[in-house]
């Protein structure tokens, strides 16, 4: 199956792009820190995706249109007090994508134990009734503030846990049976009826970069080169080659002993890790049915290409556009819209 795009409230590649979406028009304003243009519509709720390396803050209007969205490097590894969370919040908000009074719900890091306030988790099955019921209240300036919980999921006795992927899940449309959130520590979801029934977390875009820029594997690599040869290659390897700690190891055999240009290796390296990642995700109960990949463009295509040769059929769609969505589903429920 070829991929496609569900239309998305950024372009495709991140250009900002108007749409009409199932909340009405949302155009996304190119309102970074960098652009930012007054709002002439009423911003009715505030949005926030704390991530570990980045925070970023949408503005909605009455209907769930998106109207602005802005982001900071001030994610949660560059924060080490409430007050600095409280501040970072601060700098993104401004008379020109706040009026001070929109309630503001908050994802993601926020509520991780060395976030801003540490939340509880929901357990399966979660639905937005669910995370709507388990908000929980935030103080900021004086506002109606508070952060959606994350999810824990037991599987055959290994505790699992998220935050912030539980809303982008909420946000892909009706029907939509699995999904996978790709990214640092990829996310695999089964959702039910529009609620989440379990998950499996990958970490493997920090075993990625850990293996590339701080192992004797990645030694005299060129970290930053791309190979599509290289990662089919890597792709294939997983897929004839359970054995991955072994396979691992050759990437620094490979370097070694000449047997493979050294601009394909990280791209080798990239296709065993997620080869395996996509693999052991859709392997016995866990295979059938489509899967949709919710993420940024890059990353999006780089695990569709993995689920095409695989011959996993999949969509794709924005992660913004997930995450938006989702947020309005608990907003609304809970009364924050």
């Amino acid at each position: 199956m070829s991929d496609h795009f569900i239309p998305a409230l950024r372009g495709a590649f991140g250009e900002p792009s108007a749409i009409e979406s199932e909340f009405g028009d949302a155009g996304v304003g190119a309102g970074s820190a960098r652009g930012r243009r007054a709002l002439a519509p009423a911003v009715a709720l505030i949005g926030v995706e704390w991530g570990p390396a980045q925070v970023r803050v949408h503005a909605f209007d009455a209907r769930g249109g998106v109207l602005a969205t802005r982001d900071s490097a001030r994610g949660l590894t560059t924060l080490a007090s409430p007050r600095e969370f409280a501040d970072a919040l601060d700098e993104l908000l401004g008379v020109d994508l706040d009026d001070g009074r929109a309630p503001i719900l908050l994802t993601g890091m926020a509520g991780a134990r060395a976030g801003w306030q540490e939340t509880p988790y929901a357990r399966l099955p979660a639905d937005a009734r669910t995370l709507a019921s388990m908000l929980q209240p935030l103080p900021f300036r004086g506002r109606r503030a508070a952060i959606v919980p994350g999810v824990s999921a037991p599987s055959d006795g290994y505790i699992d846990v998220m935050r912030g992927e539980e809303t982008q899940a909420l946000g892909v449309p009706p029907g939509t049976a699995r999904l996978v959130a790709p990214g640092a520590h990829s996310k695999w979801i089964a959702l039910d009826g529009g609620a989440l029934t379990g998950f499996s977390t990958y970490p493997t875009g920090e075993l990625y970069e850990l293996l590339l820029e701080r192992s004797l594997l990645g030694r005299g690599l060129p970290a930053r080169s791309w190979s599509q040869r290289g990662f089919e290659l890597g792709l294939d390897t997983a897929r004839e080659r359970p054995d991955w700690l072994h396979q691992l190891f050759g990437v620094r055999a490979r370097n070694v002993r000449d047997a493979a240009p050294p601009a394909e290796l990280p791209a080798f390296l990239s296709g065993l890790l997620i080869g395996y990642e996509c693999l052991g995700a859709n392997a016995g109960e866990q295979a059938g049915g489509e899967v949709a990949i919710v993420g940024d463009a890059h990353l999006a295509a780089t695990y569709a290409c993995a689920l095409r040769r695989y011959g996993v059929p999949h969509y794709i769609i924005e992660g913004d556009t997930a995450f938006c969505r989702g947020l309005w589903r608990i907003a609304q429920t809970a009364g924050y819209a």
